[in-house]
């Protein structure tokens, strides 16, 4: 055996080293590139998309009596609950209350047989144009054309008086369970009040425009104070949520407005 250079391999040693490091290193780096990979997709894939943009309000045009025509005519025109929703203002809210009158309950489409000259106002800082229709048959009603900052759209809960359940039924039924309607609510005259509640207990007039006869209804203190603000001297159109409730232990149900859920069918 060669005394420079023994067979104890030991020249090798360093060349077996180096490999490893660079092994090692090579291992590293492909972790490293693992874990920048997985981490830039998570990101891409948690990131949350950029919010939209709020529509550009656009001013009405003037005058505004045509184009509400014209629309209130599409309206009317359109030929099923799906087409009609397109044309009403708040669609995604209102759709399903579409769907729940027209095609649950299978109350009529309205029906356009002539129509007044419209008469332009605003529903608080709202532009809106007010038509009367008169159908084919039946009684005349009112439809309010709203400027929704894009277009004209119809104010569908107030052309039907849309309530949670039809007024004939709320009155047939006496359900517990709270209903939303649209009403009229006026002051009760003293004559006309119903006896036997307790004394000091508000009571008003509540009249549905699909109905001639009026109820006289009860509600609690807030409740009262804040629907006589609304009957001074007037015939108010309300959004109200109410029930039938027993007038004291074991008594007969009366009509109770439980909540003023707007001053007018417009929500």
């Amino acid at each position: 055996m060669d005394a420079e250079n023994p067979g104890d391999g030991s020249p090798y040693q360093p060349q077996r080293i180096e490999t490893w490091i660079t092994a090692a290193l090579i291992l590293i780096a492909l972790i490293i590139a693992l874990v920048l990979t997985l981490g830039e997709s998570m990101i891409h894939r948690n990131r949350k998309p950029p919010a939209a943009a709020p529509p550009t309000v656009i001013v009405p045009p003037v005058p505004m009596e045509a184009p509400a025509l014209a629309a209130l005519e599409k309206y009317f025109e359109a030929p099923d609950t799906i087409s009609k929703s397109l044309l009403v203002r708040d669609t995604p809210r209102v759709r399903p209350l579409m769907e729940d009158y027209h095609d649950k309950r299978n109350h009529p489409y309205q029906t356009l047989g002539r129509v007044s000259p419209g008469h332009v106002t605003e529903l608080g800082t709202t532009p809106a144009v007010l038509f009367q229709v008169e159908p084919f048959s039946g009684r005349r009603y009112p439809v309010a054309m709203i400027w929704d900052g894009q277009r004209f759209a119809v104010d569908w809960e107030s052309l039907t008086a849309y309530g949670t359940m039809d007024w004939s039924e709320f009155t047939e039924r006496r359900p517990a369970t709270p209903q939303m309607l649209r009403v009229f609510i006026s002051k009760v005259a003293d004559e006309q009040k119903t006896p036997g509640f307790p004394a000091g207990t508000a009571q008003f007039k509540i009249e549905h425009r699909d109905d001639p006869q009026p109820i006289v209804v009860t509600a609690d203190r807030t409740v009262a104070e804040r629907l006589t603000l609304l009957t001074e001297g007037l015939r108010t159109p309300v959004t109200v949520e109410m029930t039938w409730q027993p007038l004291g232990p074991g008594g007969a149900p009366v009509a109770c407005v439980t909540r003023l859920i707007a001053a007018g069918w417009s929500r």
